[in-house]
């Protein structure tokens, strides 16, 4: 051995389970960090893929623009590709509304939302693509010609070349999509063309998008109106401005912080105990010679051979994790997640986790190096474990004296009782802060909401409320309900006037909307006739107790708010004052007896098209209904829009609750390792203990009174910290736009503390079994 850091690797095989504590300390604070890094990798990976197919991949669009303009746009060396998309002229096929879109195939492929499943892109003026479901709906096929009215009014004829794939947005209107040529549209486009038409524009992998985006407005003398971003897609790559994308970026970057916080304490927590146990030993080391600085040397270089162990499982168990995750997905549905990304490695994890496994580990054996260093030679003789003496004695007025001494031995280590107190504060910000999260998520998928429908058929001149009973007799048909709506409604009070959307709800939807209730109560609304709930928005000076004035058609009403709903179910554009929610009883008594404007209908098992005999059902389903409506409805088919937004819920849902699977892990696994570390390098003072007269049952309550007091102080200053870090992230991603007021969230931080505590009091069980069997004097003469 030609070094003293040469006892290292012979010190290790000696002490192998302290070691392998160290290590696996080490592999699940990597594993903490790889796998949440790796997860969210994963899931943007797929929400980015999602918005692509249902946005285009595109980041941003001109409008208004000249061709001139378009060209030296997309002569700039930042510009990957660019092209022109005409949308916004309407035609009809067969009585049924018809949406044409021209571009040309490249810019079709890349930079929209459509697909062509089958056929070939037309190339001349009379060829189009024609959408999945009308095809199937009129029996065409590939190769027909069918005559279309287009927007002039004319008829033109065009020969079917291709399939068009189905879109949410396209189903949930009812209308066909048409795709034509760029000559095919130019050919039939009217005015309503103009505001339609964009120049899409995707930019070089690595550009600075934002700054791009002034420069090109700068340049050309564009407005903020004439140019668009794709909000999503340039949120999930980092590069949007807009607010709630930049408090998402806020939010993740404490999520970030915590869970670095998280793994840095967990592995100086282990660090420092190991320091606390092997005080004898570095003061052998003094004894032997070696200086302050070797003693350091030795402690951060067994750290460094520890995280050489600790990083590669640590990285491997996280990307398993990660992987379980999306397979979860995938054996859901392999269709409804497709997005989602299978066995791929995410390098943003990889580089988290060897940053936590290496960087964090170094600095985290800093502090136990220093500490070490400090260990005299007159240590090694004595074979004391305490650095510093006590000058204060344990506190037997307010406790028993096994009970005293327990929570004196934990006040007594300052270093130790911040680190413990650390353990459990940093489990409970982190779950608390991910709770934040899964609330995000739950009020941000309204197909998800009861009242989500997978069919609304919906009239300007009303249904008369007969056909809700028909509809529900059809056989597939679970519920229907329907609601009268009358916008542009003048509404004038103390605090603002300005117009609304008058909505009746009847039973049914009240009993769903109790869920959305901010403030106020709805029992007087439903049945009554002077009171009504109002939907929330940015900026409402309304509060529940004001007196609106209703000039309705029948007359001026006077009726009180007597509640704030997050969101209204409703298919009426809403007024600046936004939606007014009332009884059909008001409702009649304002505006008359008009029939609903909207049936909302639910299919039984949610109407999906999963398998193929379900679909045919499901279809003929659909048809039925369709026959018994009056010939000015509309039968807008939300069961595909429904199921993307369920599909983006599930992935984030998949996700979200993984992390705090693993946070709770960790949280008992570092609680465990902690006490037991604690517990470990206190076992020659227990022995002392016992051999004085301390019984068995004594020196339990000690321990658990050390234990107890680590858990109080750990769930104290985590409420502290944790429960504001909750409120203002609740307040910047859900209060802010919904409206909805902070809340304890009793039930997840009950959940976190019963956690600790019980994690505390089983931590505790091994040790003191452990202390129990050996004799006295092999307690006293125990070395670690």
């Amino acid at each position: 051995m030609k070094s003293y850091l040469g006892l290292i690797p012979q010190y290790e095989r000696i002490h192998r389970r302290n070691n392998r504590i160290s290590v696996l300390c080490i592999t699940l604070s990597v594993c903490l960090v790889m796998a949440i890094f790796s997860m969210a990798d994963m899931a943007m990976r797929s929400q980015k893929n999602y918005f692509i197919k249902t946005n285009g991949e595109y980041h941003v669009a001109l409008r208004d623009v000249g061709q001139e303009t378009a060209e030296a746009v997309s002569a700039r060396i930042d510009v990957a590709l660019s092209g022109w998309v005409y949308q916004g002229s309407a035609g009809s096929l067969n009585d049924m509304p018809v949406s044409f879109v021209g571009a040309a195939e490249g810019t079709m492929e890349a930079l929209t939302e459509m697909d062509m499943t089958a056929g070939t892109y037309p190339v001349l003026p009379d060829e189009a693509l024609l959408n999945e479901s009308a095809m199937e709906r009129l029996g065409l096929a590939i190769g027909d010609d069918v005559t279309v009215t287009v927007p002039a009014g004319g008829q033109k004829r065009y020969r079917i070349t291709g399939v068009l794939g189905d879109m949410g947005s396209m189903l949930k209107a009812d209308i066909c999509g048409m795709a034509l040529s760029e000559e095919g549209f130019l050919a039939i486009g009217d005015e309503e063309a103009a505001e339609g038409t964009t120049y899409r524009i995707r930019f070089r992998d690595g550009a600075r998008i934002q700054r791009a985006i002034e420069e090109i407005k700068e340049q050309y003398g564009l407005s903020d109106s004439q140019i668009s971003e794709n909000t999503a897609l340039l949120g999930l790559m980092g590069q949007s401005e807009s607010n709630i994308m930049q408090a998402l970026y806020l939010i993740a970057a404490i999520l970030v912080l915590l869970v670095l916080i998280a793994g840095t304490v967990m592995i100086s927590a282990s660090f420092h105990t190991n320091v606390l146990e092997r005080i004898q030993f570095y003061g052998l080391l003094r004894c032997l010679g070696a200086s302050r600085g070797q003693v350091r040397h030795f402690v951060i270089l067994q750290g460094l051979r520890q995280s050489a162990r600790g990083v590669p499982m640590g990285l491997l168990a996280g990307q398993i994790a990660t992987w379980a995750a999306c397979l979860l997905l995938k054996s859901v549905s392999g269709d409804r997640f497709s997005e989602v990304p299978l066995f791929e490695v995410s390098i943003v994890g990889i580089m988290a986790g060897i940053l936590v496994g290496f960087l964090i580990v170094l600095l985290a054996s800093l502090s136990p190096a220093k500490k070490a260093a400090k260990v005299s030679p007159v240590t090694a003789i004595n074979g004391s474990s305490q650095l510093a003496q006590n000058r204060h004695a344990a506190n037997t007025r307010l406790f028993r004296v096994e009970t005293g001494m327990g929570v004196f031995h934990a006040l007594s280590g300052k270093k130790n009782l911040f680190l413990m107190t650390c353990s459990f504060a940093i489990s409970i910000m982190l779950f608390l802060a991910f709770q934040v999260m899964v609330v995000f998520l739950d009020q941000g998928m309204p197909a998800l909401a009861p009242w989500a429908g997978d069919l609304s058929a919906a009239s300007a001149g009303g249904m008369d409320p007969s056909v809700i009973e028909e509809i529900e007799a059809i056989e597939g048909v679970e519920r229907a309900f329907g609601r009268m709506e009358y916008g542009g409604l003048s509404v004038s009070s103390e605090a603002e006037s300005g117009t609304a959307a008058l909505v009746s709800y009847e039973e049914k939807q009240f009993g769903w909307a109790r869920e959305e209730l901010n403030r106020g109560d709805m029992d007087a609304v439903c049945g009554g006739t002077t009171d009504i709930l109002v939907s929330y928005r940015d900026g409402m000076l309304w509060q529940v107790g004001d007196v609106v004035t209703l000039h309705a058609p029948l007359g001026e009403r006077q009726v009180r708010i007597a509640g704030i709903l997050s969101s209204a179910n409703a298919s009426c554009p809403a007024g600046s004052l936004g939606y007014i929610i009332c009884s059909e009883e008001l409702f009649t008594e304002s505006v008359g007896a008009v029939g609903y404007a909207a049936i909302d209908i639910q299919l039984g098992g949610g109407g999906r098209p999963l398998e193929d005999g379900k679909a045919a059902d499901s279809d003929g389903t659909v048809s039925a209904i369709r026959s018994l409506l009056p010939a000015d409805c509309t039968l807008a088919d939300k069961r595909l829009s429904n199921e993307e937004s369920q599909s983006s819920y599930y992935t984030g849902a998949v996700f979200i609750y993984g992390f705090l699977i693993i946070i709770a892990l960790i949280t008992v696994f570092n609680i465990f390792n902690s006490m037991n570390a604690s517990v470990a390098a206190r076992t020659r003072q227990y022995g002392v203990m016992r051999s004085i007269g301390m019984g068995t049952g004594q020196l339990y309550r000690m321990i658990a009174a050390e234990a107890a007091t680590y858990a109080v102080l750990g769930c104290i200053a985590g409420c502290v910290l944790g429960l504001p870090l909750n409120k203002m992230m609740f307040q910047f991603l859900i209060a802010d736009k919904w409206g909805i007021g902070w809340q304890l969230p009793a039930p997840s931080l009950a959940l976190i503390v019963i956690l600790c505590f019980g994690s505390a009091a089983l931590a505790i069980r091994r040790p003191i079994r452990k202390i129990r069997r050996l004799s006295i004097v092999d307690t006293i003469k125990l070395q670690q």
